[in-house]
């Protein structure tokens, strides 16, 4: 082994050389050695990283994990210089410990180890390595051979040992399969591979982590709180089903506070809102994650004492609430976050990172409800619409999808006065946001000072040259799927003169930049459509008339739809337009066609569509 590392140093150097030219470090080699024994699992890392200046010291801080369910030992670390000599090593004080707390945490038994390795000439290495120990595991390991997308891996190595009759499971992404063998009485897998090129992300691209070296290990039965088995979905889930069984009765005094508010409310779907706005109201989120690390939610008696929870315990909570009246919900595990990572229902395993409740419906007019969520009753949004929910069932836990935003629940729409001026226009606007920008200024709306929605609402106008002079977020509805925004500007660039002529600039649509074809390296996915639709009224000036060349425009393909429409109506002209992207995921094959759509819409959108003549 000795030989060989050292046959191979010249080309290493070159290499590193190569990269060291366009990186702020490297990683210069992972190694990661699991060994599942006696049904705990022993992980040993290792980590060679060149920091190349001073924006890679970034990769000098290093942060370790453990829990109660996992611990950590036998770390080491030095510095190497440039010759790769050693000059300093880690010692014991050079290490801090802190708890893991995030800003929505009250309390877990998580921690980190951290310290720092610096030298102050570059390039210097730093090498470091420890062992962490489980118990009780869902996944063996889940390896991704990058510390950073913006840095290169030169190499990476993943060796999994195990008892030579133990049944695992594995999923690679953009990698190679492992070289497996037999050794004695283990079976070892070993997977190589590194990460030279590197991979950006793009406008609308799918999650990078669909893109890179990945692999994923599962054992067939596991031991976490209780037995279980990711023999199939339907296994997975009635170990699920266990975790839940005994934590949903609810105090008596809770029980009272649902009979008052509900008594004189005969529909199910009014009784389910009124108790989904006391959730809401009397509680809190909170994540809290201790004991079977964050897979067993808090028993519905907790949660109603505490008034706080995290999505498992809220949800839990408010299932009892149902289950005390009798009206049948289910605990649905789902991937969350404002990008789909879809299941992959091929490989079951635990794939999730959220939970919410689903109360099925006579009528199919089913409702999902997210129980740390502030919107409107019945609304998933963008953090968990058009989803593989899994649904919790003894015996019968199966997949649902959550509900597609549609075109009309993220229509965005304005409504724009312009009052003509020779120096600076007033603009007069009411924004009617839905979908996302409903997320957006719901959250703006209740949890910034004035001062501040003020500020960011000032930074929007501003790159459509805008000076803003007052605005008003009027008050809405607790179950509206709309927000305004009303708002008065100046602008002395929406009127041009040019001798006996005036142009009047468009008030664009917000249309993302989408890379040239000969850029696009992934492919589109739209997880839910763009819609827009503006109605602009520009003032006439006395002693003007609109020209005569103005046109109408319409684009409509598989990609989306582009209309514009210009009335003169003598003292005003109107244009009405609107833009919409439908939801979908396109191949980047196809990226050239939906590009030319952008593109097309880009050009009208910019192009000068009003003069007026005297």
């Amino acid at each position: 082994m000795i030989f060989r590392f050292v046959f191979i140093i010249p080309l290493l150097f070159s290499f590193t050389s190569s990269l060291a030219q366009n990186s702020d470090a490297i990683l210069i080699s992972q190694e990661t050695h699991v060994t599942v024994e006696r049904n705990k699992l022993v992980k040993d890392f290792y980590f060679k990283i060149q920091i190349n200046n001073r924006e890679g010291e970034r990769y000098n801080k290093v942060s370790l994990h453990h829990s109660s369910l996992k611990s950590i030992s036998n770390i080491k670390a030095h510095i190497e210089d440039a010759d790769g000599k050693i000059i300093t090593k880690l010692k014991k004080g050079d290490i801090t410990e802190r708890s893991y707390i995030s800003s929505s945490t009250l309390y877990q038994d998580d921690y980190l180890k951290e310290f720092t390795l610096k030298h102050n000439s570059y390039p210097y290495t730093i090498v470091y390595s420890y062992q962490t120990q489980e118990k009780e595991f869902l996944h063996i390991h889940n390896w991704s051979p990058i510390l950073h997308t913006k840095i290169p891996t030169q190499s990476a190595k993943l060796t999994v040992t195990t008892p030579i009759n133990y049944e695992l499971s594995y999923k690679n992404n953009a990698i190679d399969e492992p070289k497996i063998e037999t050794i004695k009485n283990n079976k070892v897998y070993e997977w190589h591979t590194d990460y030279t090129t590197r991979i950006k992300s793009e406008v609308y691209s799918p999650l990078l982590r669909r893109l890179t070296p990945s692999v994923e290990i599962i054992p067939h039965n596991f031991y976490f709180e209780m037995n279980g088995s990711f023999k199939d979905w339907t296994s997975y889930g009635n170990w699920e089903s266990d975790l839940l069984v005994g934590i949903n009765e609810l105090p008596e005094i809770e029980k009272q506070r649902i009979n008052e508010l509900i008594k004189d409310i005969d529909d199910e779907k009014e009784k389910i809102k009124t108790l989904y706005h006391y959730l809401q109201d009397e509680t809190r989120y909170i994540n809290v994650s201790i004991e079977t690390g964050g897979m067993k939610p808090y028993p519905a008696s907790y949660v109603s004492e505490n008034k706080y929870g995290d999505c498992k315990a809220l949800t839990n909570y408010f299932k009892s609430v149902l289950d005390y009246l009798e009206i049948p919900s289910y605990y649905a595990n789902i991937y969350a976050g404002s990008r789909n990572n879809p299941i992959d229902k091929d490989f079951p395993s635990q794939q999730f990172n959220h939970v919410i409740l689903y109360v099925p419906q006579n009528d199919d007019d089913d409702i999902w409800l997210d129980c740390t969520s502030k919107y409107a009753f019945d609304y998933l949004g963008t953090f968990t619409q058009n989803r593989d929910a899994f649904i919790i069932e003894n015996n019968n836990s199966y997949f649902k999808e959550t509900p597609k935003l549609t075109p009309q629940e993220v229509l965005d729409t304005r409504q724009v006065h312009v009052t003509y001026d020779p120096v600076e226009a007033i603009i007069e606007i009411q924004n009617t946001f839905r979908g996302p920008s409903y997320e957006t200024f719901a959250q703006i709306g209740k949890g910034y000072r004035e001062s501040e929605q003020e500020r960011i609402i000032r930074n929007a106008i501003a790159s459509d040259g805008m000076k803003l002079i007052e605005f008003e977020i009027p008050d809405y509805h607790r179950d509206s799927l709309a927000i305004q925004l009303n708002y008065k500007a100046s602008s002395n660039v929406i009127y041009k003169h040019y001798g006996n002529d005036i142009l009047i600039s468009n008030l664009a649509f917000s249309i993302p930049s989408f890379e040239k074809p000969e850029d696009r390296k992934h492919p589109i996915q739209l997880d839910y459509p763009i819609h827009e639709r503006d109605i602009i009224h520009y003032e006439i000036p006395e002693g003007y008339t609109l020209n005569k060349n103005t046109e109408d425009y319409s684009i409509k393909n598989k990609y989306g739809e582009y209309k514009l429409e210009i009335q003169d109506k003598g003292d005003e002209v109107v244009v009405i337009k609107q833009l919409l992207i439908h939801e979908g995921s396109y191949p980047i094959s196809e990226y050239s066609e939906f590009y030319d759509f952008i593109l097309q819409v880009n050009q009208l959108e910019k192009k000068t569509h009003l003069s007026l003549h005297k």
